[in-house]
Order: C-alpha cells, then structure tokens, then sequence
C-alpha cells in the first residue's frame, strides 16, 4: 500500500484535514518534565516553591532529590513549615545540607506559628540528627509558651535529666515557666545549678526566695555552677555558706581572685586527707611565689611542692586532679632547680592538657639553658604546640652555641618564620631580621563541594556558607574548604582570619616563606593604612607595630568593645584617654573613641608613653599595654631590667605572655607585606 504523504496531496481535497490532524497530534504530544533549570526562573519564595515541587514529583530523576530540596528551603521562605518537611522527607539530607534544612525549618515554624502539631512532625524526621532534633524541641517548646501554650510547649520539651549544659538549663526553664505541678522543682534547680540563666530563664520573681532554703549541698552544686559562669566573687559567697562541701569551690575561687592568702585558709580547712583541697594550697602558694621577693620565693616554692606531693599520694590516678597536682610538682621542681625531677611529672596526654603545663615546660627548658645545659638528645621536648618547640629548640640551641655549635641558631633564623624564637636566634648571630618572602602566585581557592552547584545557582550563597561550614566543623573533608568559605562568605576579618588559619594552618605556626601574597594580605588586611601611618607619625610608633597591635587588639573592628570597656581599633580604655592625649604633640583628632583616627593615635601614644618605662624596649611595652605596668614591672625587675627572650619567657601571666608573642609576628608580617623598608625587630 502507498503511503500518504503531505507533498502527495498538494492537490487532493484531504489537505485541509490532513492539516489540521497534524497539529492536533502535535498538540497532544507529551509536555516536558518540569527542570530545575525552569523552577530557578520563577518568581518569590512561594512560586519557587511550587516550581521546585512539581520537578521533586514530576520532573527527571536525577533531579528529583536536588529540587525537593529546594522545595523545602523555599517553602521555608515562604513561612510554609509544613511543605517545606514535606520536601526535606523527600530530599533526606545529610551532613551540612541536613544541618541547613533542620535550620530554616526551625525558624519557619517558629515565623509561622505553628501548633504543636507542626512542630511534632518536624521532629519526627527521620534525617534530622540528634543534636538537631534536640534544638527544634527546645526551640519549639520556647515558642510554644511564648504564645501561652504551657501544656504543648510541656509536650514537646525533651526531659531535662537526659541533657548537660544550656541545653538542660532551657529545657529546666521552659518546665519552670509553665506552671504545672513540675514548675516548682524546675525553677528550684534552675537556682541551684544555672544560677546565671535564672532571671532570663525562669521570670520574675528572682532566686532570692529559693536560696534562703539552700541546702549545704545545694549551696555547693551552686558555687560550682558560678565559677563555671566565671564569677568567682559569686561563687565565694556561695561557697561560703556550704560547709566543708564548699572549702575547695572557695579555695579555686579565692584563686581566681588572685587571693592566696585566702585560698590558703579555706584549703586549710579542708585538712591534709583532701586531695583536692591539697591541690589548691599548692596553687594558693604558687601564686604567693611568684608574688614574692627573690629571697622568699624557694620557701613559697617548697611549700607548694610539699602540697602537691601529698596530693600525689592520695589523689588517685585515674582521677583528672591527679594530672593538676602533677603539674604542679614538676612547676615546683623547675624553679627550684630539679630539673630532671620534673620531668617525669610531665610526661602523659592528661599533664599535658593541664593549662600551665606549656608555662613550665618552657620554663623547664629556659632556666636549664641558662645554667649552660644542653637538652639531652633522645629526649623529646615536652611541648604541646609549635611555638612551644621553636621556643625549645632556641634554648637548646643557644646552649650549643656556647660550646660553639651554631646551626641550631642558624636553622630557626633561616626558618622563615619572623616569631620571637627566630629573632632572638638572629640577633645572637649578630643579624637583622628574619626574612620571609611571600609567593607572588595567586591562591587557589577551592571552590564549594558539589552539593552546592544548584544552591548558588538559584542565588542562595549564605546557605552554602552555612551548610559547608557544619560540613568543615565535622571533619573529614578537606581542610582547605576553610579558604574558600572564607572567600565565598567574604566576611570580616575578625570572622575570617579563624578559618584562614584552619585552612592553612602555617599562618600561624609557620613557615611564612612561599606562602601566597595574596592569603598573607587576608590574614594580615590593612583597612586604615592612611589612619595609621598619621599616629605614627604623631607618635613615633612604627606603622606596623602599631598595626600588628590593632590586629590581636580587635582584628580591625573599629566599634569592638571589650569586658573590660575598652573601645575601638586599639581597644583604648576611656580612663586613660585624656592622660594619653596630653601626650601626644600637637594633641590627637577630635572625636570619640570609636572614630578610627583618634583612636588609633591614643593607642599609638599610650604604647609609646610605656616604652621609656622600659628603657626603650618594646616587648615590656607591649606586655604593659596587655597587663598594666605594676604586673609587668615584677618580671622585669626579676629580669635586670633587660629585654629579650629572659624577660618574655618570665612573663607569668598566660594571656600577656601570648599577646607579646602575637604582636610581634604580626607587625613584623605587616612589615614584610606593607612597609619592607622599614627596620626589622627590634625596630630600633
């Protein structure tokens, strides 16, 4: 049989129909599946959500999973709670997409004002994880009361004995606040162990009401609670009322108040079969120690050996007090001169993740140096961090270079790395500086995972920082993600510079030689370069000094405020700002401390006000800045009135210790980035 053909009928009377036919089949073919191509095109959260819809159920399956994802977001958006888990159930999340969803569901029931019944369900699924799922009850049942729903918001609540800290605290106060036959209870242990949160957590009326009938126990529990607050004043006053239950909270509390002698008295009391209250006679006598006279300091120090030795014999192993008290002994042991007796107590992860432990082992490597003893080979140094062994390996090898051995001191000044360590080796070779010569190549940032292609396609790029930033915090993926977060966020430096260190962590542990130009001018930005070249100018501080301060002072942040009530780019305290401005000549800028010109010519003044105090040394004016003068003066007397690395390293305060050694890296990074001609350390 021919076949009939449109060209064959040119003529014939059946074109019209043949016509009409072919576009009425046409008509009827199949639409497209919906795409996620054509759902991104669409208008407003609500519409968006719809299009993603449609492809979650109707469009490819390659593109099923990845739009009902977008569904759930978007109807999230659209303040559409119920949708939006209709779309996460089916897209099933994980790892950062997961934490993303659990987020935006969370504030769009909370926007949306969802009964329990929404809430409910969202808690129910399946991809949310524990800690997730924790937070929406909490968040839920918060909400629920808010609206005066006290049996739902009761409901929902998870139980408080199954959860530890702020957690627990919420959940105890949501119980507190609903008036049910548990309110009682719950606000009563809300006083005893969240002290803090009370008022902002159980309503009015105060905890005084509840304290008056305090138990001895109770008063304990509460004394800890207010020290782990770090409110050690409220904690003594507490603790105070505890009975022998409270003798050892007053002692860590008295400690923390830089009190010894009453540190001692309420360690006393607790008598010589108390392991804990042994530990903090021997932190009560270290601190009068190091307070005292040159002449008195090896009693104080025997003291605090004694104690702690005792508390070695009683405390057992297994016991996390044990490794204080073993710390503590091998501190006494340093500075009386046993050497090789402290460093056993040293050895062990549980020493070494004591607080002071980095403080006696620099110490312990220091003070033998200086009696002219080399490090034994074989035996490694006990330090926990890389400055700890650059400090280390500098004393070792400026002990070899009295026995004329050099290279040790030669290694750390070519190291590449300009931190104290190595400049204190290059002046005992007689040179000036440390180079580090940045690479001229640009940084390869990475680009976010794969996961995040449809996300930063439909515009939602604070998604993808929030989602492959909880993928980064849980490990396992590659640690460089830190640099292109950082880049895709484009955040401030005070946020950003934490993720550049952890994305390459030899920003801050060295080498900075080959390290990117371009990564080192991120860690080290220079907003107001012309604000700070004219206070030094006004000063006499070196630009970068004064910008390696601002960068650990605030991390440029020209409104930073601290605890203290210091302001501004160099956390300037309002107390001392009229005496600094006398000082500076011609005066400094007119306006408040939050205006960048002034402030950063206060600070200039106040650092270069310091320095003469200190016979023109800028590491003890830079501890004075961090400390105050009297805290400083103690070790720089104790050190001859000398700067260098004795007088650093005798530094006893933590915090000032840190902040010399910071500031010094940093400005002699803004020197080699921004002002290479200028004079190396010691900058004079």
């Amino acid at each position: 049989m021919a076949t009939l053909t449109l060209s064959a009928c040119k003529r014939s009377p059946l074109r019209p129909v043949l016509t009409l036919l072919l576009v009425v089949l046409g008509a009827c073919r199949a639409a497209p599946p919906p795409s996620l191509a054509h759902a991104t095109a669409a208008k407003g959260a609500a519409a968006r959500a719809k299009a993603f819809m449609r492809v979650a159920v109707q469009g490819r399956e390659a593109e099923r999973a990845r739009a009902a994802l977008l569904w759930g977001l978007y109807a999230c958006d659209a303040r559409a709670p119920l949708a939006g888990l209709a779309g996460f159930n089916l897209a099933r999340p994980t790892g950062g997409l997961a934490r993303l969803a659990a987020r935006r569901l969370e504030d769009a029931l909370a926007a949306s004002r969802s009964p329990l019944a929404g809430w409910t369900a969202a808690v129910r699924a399946p991809w949310l994880a524990a800690d997730d799922r924790t937070r929406l009850r909490l968040r839920g049942a918060e909400t629920l009361l808010a609206r005066g729903a006290a049996g739902d918001a009761c409901a929902l609540a998870p139980d408080p004995n199954e959860l530890a800290g702020e957690a627990r605290a919420r959940a105890l106060g949501v119980v507190a606040r609903s008036g049910d036959s548990a309110a009682a209870a719950a606000k009563r242990r809300l006083a005893v162990e969240f002290p803090q949160l009370f008022d902002a957590l159980a309503g009015p009326g105060g905890a005084a009401p509840l304290t008056a009938s305090f138990s001895a126990a109770e008063w304990a529990t509460n004394a800890a609670a207010w020290l782990e607050a770090g409110q050690p004043q409220a904690a003594l006053r507490a603790a105070g009322r505890a009975g022998p239950a409270g003798f050892v909270i007053a002692a860590r509390a008295a400690i923390r108040l830089h009190r010894p002698a009453a540190a001692l008295a309420w360690a006393q009391r607790g008598g010589n079969r108390c392991g804990a209250c042994l530990v903090e006679y021997a932190q009560a006598e270290r601190q009068l120690a190091w307070g005292a006279t040159a002449s008195l300091r090896a009693r104080g120090f025997a003291e605090m050996l004694r104690a702690a030795k005792r508390a070695d014999e009683i405390v057992p192993s297994s016991d996390p007090l044990h490794a204080r008290g073993e710390v503590l002994e091998a501190e006494a042991l340093v500075e009386l001169g046993r050497f090789s007796d402290a460093l056993p107590h040293l050895a062990g992860d549980a020493a070494a993740a004591q607080p002071r432990f980095e403080w006696v082992c620099r110490r312990l490597v220091m003070l033998q140096s200086r009696e002219g003893r080399v490090w034994p080979a074989g035996i490694a140094v006990p330090a926990r961090s890389e400055r700890g062994r650059r400090l280390a390996a500098f004393w070792r090898a400026l002990a070899q270079a009295r026995g004329g051995d050099r290279s040790g001191l030669t290694a750390l000044a070519g190291s590449g790395f300009p931190d104290l360590p190595a400049q204190w080796a290059a002046e005992a070779l007689g040179r000036s500086g440390v180079a580090a010569t940045p690479s001229e190549e640009r940084l390869a940032v990475p680009p976010p995972p794969p996961w995040a292609g449809d996300l930063m396609a439909a515009g939602r790029v604070a998604d993808v920082v929030f989602a492959w930033r909880a993928e980064l915090e849980a490990g396992g993926a590659d640690t460089r993600g830190w640099l292109g977060l950082a880049a895709l966020a484009a955040m401030p430096p005070l946020e950003a510079i934490p993720l550049l260190v952890r994305g390459e962590p030899r920003l801050l542990a060295g080498p900075w030689q080959g390290v990117s130009r371009d990564l080192l001018e991120r860690y080290l930005p220079l907003p107001w370069r012309a604000e700070i070249e004219a206070a030094a100018r006004r000063t006499g501080v070196p630009p970068w000094v004064l910008a390696g301060l601002v960068r650990q002072e605030s991390a440029w942040n020209p409104r930073a405020r601290s605890g203290a009530g210091a302001l501004g780019l160099a956390q300037v305290l309002p107390d001392v700002a009229a005496e600094a401005a006398r000082t500076v000549p011609g005066g400094a800028p007119p306006g408040d401390l939050f205006q960048p010109d002034r402030n950063l010519t206060l600070g200039a003044a106040l650092l270069a006000h310091l320095r003469p105090v200190f016979g023109g040394s800028w590491t003890a004016a830079l501890a004075s800045y961090n400390a105050g003068t009297n805290r400083v003066l103690e070790a720089w007397n104790r050190c001859g009135r000398r700067d260098g690395p004795e007088f650093v390293e005798s530094l006893e305060i933590p915090e000032t210790w840190d902040y010399v050694h910071r500031v010094v890296l940093l400005a002699e990074g803004y020197r080699i980035l921004y002002w290479p001609e200028g004079r190396p350390y010691p900058w004079t």
